[in-house]
């Protein structure tokens, strides 16, 4: 049984969304300890337990210490169902983007199916719905992993209530992606979007904001404004920019006291001190993409790749630390300096 140290690295949800995953595909049974050691409330969360419990169904799991505010958990992966559709709800406003990723590729190595997710799609402390869609889903589709997304509700903190529906499919052609250096944007979208229950001057001052900013250093913007039915009052600005078959983005969300300009600002910010590091991907999808693209290295076996990030985050570090555990042949080397390079050892 393979044990992994919760309290490694960030400390955090994601090792334990990550080594789920990768025990659902690779049959192999784990034992976590320490989990989310290093948060003000550790152990599991009513939507770490979500993770736990989907991944479960999925993998006919048997478990112990799934439960909540557990600190330790057994997991013994059975055999993958294969099912048409699965639908899972978190019953808070815990993240469906990061449920999403957890269980995008145990699914798409089985067979193709429909996936509903259903609770918070723009809250703190994750990528919102947009960024699935916008930046996530077309950078793996590069990979050879496809899916159809559609955002069917947006869901807010403290309510949640959100829902997204994916079509995956099989995957089954492994490539690499070709990312040409820099990043020298040729389409920039800025979404502004706000709850219908709140003025739309709101919505028009954070899109403003944002564009301001960015055409101050002659970047051309397109604005999109959205009101959206949501359970909880709530705003957000995401930003997307592309360059050639690269994508970046960034996300801004409003909360009680903070000016609607400040929301819009955030992203612009962001984004202009990204483009100053001359790097190709942005520091959180930087972490996101190093899962598939060591499964990629891990089916073609003699392939290797290479890729700067903005930042070498404490998530990308762990999420390297990970995945050795499950595929010590795919060897991952971060630098200093950004430059994250996946080899075939």
């Amino acid at each position: 049984m393979l044990v992994i140290d919760g309290s490694y690295g960030e400390g955090g949800g994601q090792i334990l969304r990550t080594a789920l995953s990768l025990a659902v595909i690779f049959k192999k049974p784990l034992k976590l300890t320490n989990i989310r050691a290093s948060r003000p409330k550790p152990g599991l969360q009513p939507q770490h337990l979500a993770c736990v419990k989907a991944l479960t169904f999925i993998s006919q799991a048997e478990t112990r210490g799934a439960e909540l505010n557990s600190k330790e958990l057994i997991f013994i992966p059975q055999k993958t169902l294969i099912k048409n559709h699965y639908s899972f709800d978190i019953g808070t406003a815990g993240s469906t983007s990061l449920l999403f990723q957890a269980l995008l590729y145990p699914l798409a190595l089985t067979q193709d199916t429909m996936l509903t997710l259903k609770g918070g799609t723009h809250v703190p402390f994750s990528p919102c719905a947009h960024y699935i869609e916008r930046v996530f889903l077309p950078t793996v589709r590069l990979m050879g992993l496809k899916v159809n997304f559609q955002l069917k509700r947006v869901g807010f903190y403290p309510k949640g209530g959100g829902e997204m529906e994916a079509q995956i499919f099989f995957w089954e052609n492994f490539q690499l992606p070709d990312f040409s250096e820099g990043f020298f944007p040729e389409k920039i979208n800025v979404l502004s979007l706000i709850s219908e229950d709140l003025p739309s001057h709101i919505l028009e001052r954070q899109a403003l904001s944002c564009k301001n900013l960015l055409e101050k250093e002659l970047l051309k913007t397109e604005v999109e404004l959205q009101k959206v039915k949501s359970l909880s009052p709530g705003t957000a600005v995401f930003l997307s920019a592309k360059d050639q078959n690269k994508r970046v983005g960034f996300t801004s969300l409003g909360r009680k006291g903070l000016p609607a300009e400040k929301v819009g600002e955030k992203p612009a910010l962001d984004f202009l001190n990204f483009l100053k590091t001359k790097a190709q991907i942005e520091e959180h999808l930087a972490d996101q993409i190093l899962l598939p693209l060591s499964l990629v290295i891990w089916k073609n076996k003699k392939l290797k790749f290479s890729y700067k990030a903005s930042e070498v985050s404490k998530h990308l570090i762990t999420q390297a630390w990970v995945i050795s555990k499950f595929l010590p042949e795919v060897q991952i080397k971060i630098e200093k300096t950004g430059e994250v390079t996946l080899e075939r050892g």
